[in-house]
């Protein structure tokens, strides 16, 4: 896992919930994604830890950032590569 404490469950719950609150539907967040589950985000955490461990070439450049912002785009990513998600885009 990619967690370096000695409490990477709640690192990764933690991780959920910040990914949660910029694209999960609820009264105040930024960029909802229609029909997302924290499920799903927990889904596309997986894949995104798969390619980081593979380091297969097209994700070679992939590396975790304790959870930062491009983590959370990289798994928002993820989510969004399965059709049944449309991704807010204003308006």
């Amino acid at each position: 896992m990619l967690f370096t404490s000695d409490r990477p469950v709640k690192e990764l719950n933690d991780f959920v919930d910040y990914v949660w609150s910029f694209y999960g539907e609820h009264d105040d967040t930024l960029y909802p994604i229609h029909g997302l589950k924290k499920k799903d985000i927990y889904d596309a955490f997986f894949v995104y830890e798969d390619r980081i461990l593979k380091g297969d070439l097209e994700y070679v450049h992939y590396e975790w950032g304790d959870g930062d912002s491009l983590d959370r785009e990289r798994v928002r990513d993820i989510i969004l590569e399965q059709p049944q998600f449309i991704a807010w885009h204003g308006g």
